[in-house]
């Protein structure tokens, strides 16, 4: 596994599995852009005082993007309807790459705590 040490390593490892498939397809490449914004809006705000609020948003971007490239890789969804299913279902992304059912609670960690 190859530790992600920088925000340009951390995108192409996403921009490398999505690539193949926005570009064909504005939807998902604007979804994708706007998440990315919005991370550096995040790290941009990220202080001790605030550190807490903020990376359960990070977190949030985190699951959309892992959620996102699993989605596209089944090819059966049309893109509103990947980004629809992202939306709705990204608070749960990491309890259930964790195996966690989605009535089980998770065990206490910074991981679940997402916004």
């Amino acid at each position: 596994m190859t530790f992600i040490k920088t925000r340009e390593a951390y995108i192409l490892g996403y921009k490398e599995i999505l690539e193949q498939y926005y570009k064909d397809n504005t939807d998902i490449l604007s979804y994708f852009i706007a998440q990315i914004n919005q991370l550096d809006v995040l790290i941009g705000k990220i202080s001790q005082e605030n550190f807490w609020n903020i990376w359960p948003e990070i977190l949030g971007i985190d699951a959309r993007l892992g959620s996102l490239t699993e989605l596209i890789s089944y090819g059966d969804f049309e893109p509103e309807e990947i980004i629809r299913l992202v939306e709705n279902d990204y608070q749960s992304y990491f309890k259930e790459l964790c195996g966690y059912n989605l009535n089980m609670e998770p065990k206490h960690s910074m991981i679940f705590n997402i916004r």
